[in-house]
């Protein structure tokens, strides 16, 4: 059995200069071993996105969270 587990991106908020565009047209299912790896993995793929829908099962549970990008170090990303 695999120690990976599966995460659903579901839809983002895209914004640009005080526009605001909710994008819905994403959805993508990553399978990565933590949570860090697979937002990383999104966030090269979609870089415009400021903020994605995060979905995950967790002990049994659906967990869902809205996470804000890009998720890193600022310096590291600008450089």
């Amino acid at each position: 059995m695999s120690d990976k587990k599966i995460f659903k991106f579901k839809g983002g908020i895209a914004t640009k200069n005080s526009d605001v565009k909710l994008n819905l047209d994403v959805e993508e299912t990553i399978e990565s071993r933590g949570y860090k790896k697979a937002v990383k993995s999104f966030q090269n793929k979609h870089p415009k996105l400021t903020q994605a829908i995060v979905e995950w099962v967790k002990n049994g549970v659906d967990v869902y969270k809205i996470q804000k990008l890009p998720m890193g170090r600022k310096k590291k990303l600008e450089g």
